[in-house]
């Protein structure tokens, strides 16, 4: 299997980022929300208000890492009639039009009921640049993990502050694209930042290059400052729904989102390293 024309776009992103001395921007969008045609005009703004790597959440009817908003989210575009194949269908059409790297969140179920030789080969063919398995350990389905790489596809992996030491090396090892950082114990949009926070992030420096993207309860407000050298990029999803959702129709609901990714950029220098 060959990989995708795109290989290295969430490298470059990042490097992008770096270059111009900020943080990088990851907003969080649920495929198919609110539903079909209105989540292509909202990736799309995303994309066009600069927006570094996009993550596409499968919706799932189960989930078992996503707050109450993400949940929300997920329930409407189902109504909609969102599926996995919608989601990388998404992922082309924005490929043809935005040089944003897209990365896919899922849980493995979605993938397994699609197949999983036939979900790489078309997440390679939509130009597909990273897959997030929230709930599918390191040790768990090797043979996925292997064919996403060898599909040119990152395998972006998860820590937390509660990782033990061993474990987070077999995670590292792993990982591909960068690393997502659970910033708080609990489900996305609550709770408080763990205060373990800072020694793992120290620690994944140790074991990989890799970019460190905190995310789980970021916001507008969250002081990403204090991560200045420890975080590379910011993961922002129930705060962006939310901010959407408060919106009453799809014009209001797409300023809502563009606004908020300027907001955001504006605070990723914040980010940069002295």
């Amino acid at each position: 299997m060959t990989g995708p024309a795109r290989l290295g776009g969430i490298a470059r992103a990042f490097e992008a980022a770096k270059r111009e001395r900020r943080g990088a921007f990851l907003p969080f969008l649920t495929s198919g929300f609110p539903d079909l045609v209105e989540s292509d005009r909202l990736a799309a703004a995303l994309c066009e208000e600069g927006a570094d790597v996009l993550e596409l959440g499968v919706p799932f009817s189960d989930p078992v890492a996503d707050g109450p908003v993400i949940q929300r989210a997920s329930e409407a575009a189902l109504r909609a009639g969102a599926t996995l194949a919608h989601t990388l269908g998404q992922a082309m059409r924005l490929h043809a039009r935005h040089d944003t790297p897209i990365v896919l969140m899922t849980y493995l179920n979605p993938v397994l009921r699609y197949g999983t030789q036939r979900f790489v080969s078309d997440a390679a063919a939509a130009l597909v640049d990273g897959v997030i398995l929230v709930d599918l350990p390191p040790e768990e389905e090797p043979e996925l993990w292997d064919a996403l790489r060898a599909a040119g596809i990152d395998t972006v992996t998860l820590v937390a502050p509660t990782t033990e030491p061993g474990r987070l090396v077999r995670i590292a090892e792993r990982a591909s694209g960068f690393l997502y950082v659970v910033a708080r114990l609990g489900v996305t949009g609550q709770g408080r930042i763990d205060a373990a926070l800072d020694s793992i992030l120290d620690r994944c420096r140790e074991l990989t290059p890799l970019p460190r993207c905190l995310g789980f309860g970021m916001d507008l407000k969250t002081p990403i400052g204090r991560y200045r050298g420890k975080a590379e990029g910011i993961v922002v999803g129930s705060a962006l729904l939310e901010t959407i959702l408060e919106g009453s129709d799809p014009r209001s609901r797409e300023e809502r989102a563009r606004g908020f990714v300027r907001g955001m950029r504006a605070r990723l220098p914040e980010l940069s390293p002295l």
